[in-house]
């Protein structure tokens, strides 16, 4: 090996590939003058540098060809790409590397002109960039531009090269690429926003709020800054801090829909929708061109039962996105609500032709069937779904009910019991369960069922009512008065209940106290009747 240059870090050596036969170049790091940190980034730079360069096929180009560690020295080798000298599959020798990216180059090269090659690549990830969507990430646009104006002729712009990345979505690689952004490039404030969106993409939510709180030290006053803090701290499921970044957004810029809509969509999450609803006004007036903001809103109204005026909201969604399946979903659940069934059924067909794997659709069609009565098809769409997902507790729920219907009783607890094999909490599978399990004389399994659905609701008002029948007919009397009672006490204007109740009193030889449920049972009922007319 020949020495080329060295400095307090790293030196760099010529020497001989000899499994490849290539005169390389051989940069490595002075383990006596570096420190972990040093040597960690180090490494981190050489991966990201061989996976660049390995788009590089210019004659000419410098490449980064491996990377690794030997004991304390870390590397990573070069060479000049030649086309004619690319063996057709390269075999690499057995080390302990991690295999890597990217383009370095001497303390010569670094202080002259960029190797042969390298012009060509940096032209590359600029022309990419430039065609960035500001719809993922708002700050990248303006990051763009300021990264151009500041980065020297002949250095590599890691930060465009990391926007590149990112929007081709290789988000390991644009992370890393951020990484070397903020450590060789001043630390620029969108470097920190690419990594914080990035971070967001990979699923690391906590990491990606350290990196926005860092950009934000920067740039205080940026409300595109608060707006993606808010929306890190909602999936974190941080509502109030959330709240706290949308005001801050609105206080620098009151005009900002994001802020109102993530503000409307902050408030339904906390169960305050007529705010919400306020707040989706705000966002719509400043931009009423946005579907998710009319889908947002109609989902706040459906959930306040205010179904026409959510069926308005989900029709001007649909005019600006009409290949949307959700939105023909969220529409045909609308119209069953409004017992529209008939009506249904083509929007959630119409959802399945554009999305025909999605189990929820399919439980939707079916629930539309189910309502038609069309038993055998909605079993089958049942079906369907839970092909799909056989997780999917309500549709299980729903096919014991259609199965029920049909009197297969069997059938139909085997579905009650997947429903709450995924979800045990599921109150009304468990009432239902009891209830068949008593039609078929099981009464002591029915007494377990009902209360299993009473642990999950004291005021359950059928359970106690069926649970009282269950008791009587094992003959446990004075329990099942005692359930009775409960069921009269919390809906006293349940007929049904009192006239178990005087059953019950009749067998145990209390007649007068009977005869008076069954007076009153007359009353209820003859009030019924009086307002029907």
């Amino acid at each position: 090996m020949d020495l080329l240059s060295r400095d307090r870090q790293t030196v760099t050596l010529q020497a001989l590939d000899h499994h490849r036969g290539l005169p390389v170049m051989v940069r490595v790091l002075r383990p006596s003058e570096a420190t972990d940190q040093e040597r960690e980034e180090f490494l981190q730079d050489a991966e990201l540098a061989m996976s660049l360069s390995s788009r590089v096929h210019e004659p000419g180009s410098i490449r980064v060809t491996d990377y690794g560690q030997d004991g304390p020295v870390a590397f990573l080798v070069k060479t000049e790409f030649d086309p004619a000298r690319q063996p057709a599959r390269q075999f690499r020798p057995q080390m302990t590397v991690r295999v890597a990216s990217d383009l370095f180059w001497s303390e010569g090269e670094a202080s002259g002109q960029a190797p042969a090659g390298l012009k060509e690549v940096e032209e590359r990830a600029i022309a990419e960039e430039e065609l960035i969507s500001t719809e993922r990430h708002p700050a990248l646009a303006r990051k763009v531009v300021s990264q151009r104006q500041t980065t020297p002729t002949g250095v590599r712009d890691w930060l465009a090269e990391a926007n590149a990345l990112y929007e081709q979505q290789r988000y390991e690689e644009a992370l890393a690429a951020y990484e070397v952004a903020i450590r060789s490039q001043g630390s620029p404030v969108e470097a920190w926003i690419g990594k914080g969106a990035t971070l967001m993409l990979l699923g690391r939510a906590e990491e990606a709020l350290a990196a926005y709180d860092y950009a934000l030290r920067l740039r205080p006053d940026d409300p595109e800054l608060w707006n993606s803090r808010a929306s890190v701290l909602h999936e974190l499921g941080r509502y109030d801090e959330e709240m706290y970044c949308y005001d801050q957004a609105l206080a620098l810029d009151p005009n900002s829909a994001f802020a109102w809509s993530g503000r409307g969509m902050a408030l339904a999450e906390q169960n305050r929708p007529e705010e919400a609803l306020l707040a989706f006004d705000r966002a719509l007036v400043l931009d009423p061109n946005q579907s998710v903001i009319w889908q947002a809103m109609s989902d706040t109204l459906y959930s306040l039962q205010r179904y026409e005026e959510a069926l308005i909201a989900v029709d001007r969604a649909l005019e600006l996105e009409s290949q949307r399946a959700s939105l023909w979903d969220i529409k045909g659940n609308i119209l069953r609500r409004l017992k529209q069934p008939d009506q249904a059924l083509p929007l959630h067909e119409r959802a399945l032709e554009l999305e025909p794997h999605n189990a929820l659709y399919h439980f939707d069609k079916a629930n539309d069937l189910r309502d038609l009565r069309r038993y055998a098809e909605a079993l089958a769409s049942y079906d369907e779904a839970l092909e799909l997902d056989p997780t999917l507790a309500g549709a299980w729920y729903n096919r014991g009910n259609v199965l029920a219907a049909l009197h297969m009783y069997e059938d139909a607890l085997e579905s009650y019991d997947q429903a709450l094999r995924y979800d045990d909490g599921l109150i009304s599978a468990w009432y239902n369960k009891g209830s068949l399990l008593h039609e078929l004389g099981r009464y002591q399994e029915a007494l377990e069922a009902f209360d299993r659905a009473l642990a999950l609701d004291a005021h359950y008002i059928a359970a106690w009512n069926n649970k009282g029948l269950s008791l009587f007919a094992l003959g446990r009397l004075e329990e099942a008065l005692a359930a009775l009672d409960q069921a009269t006490a919390f809906a006293p204007e349940e007929p049904d209940a009192w006239h178990n109740k005087a059953v019950v009193l009749e067998r145990l030889g209390r007649s007068e106290e009977a005869r008076s449920c069954q007076e009153w049972v007359r009353s209820l009922e003859q009030q019924a009747a009086s307002r029907k007319t």
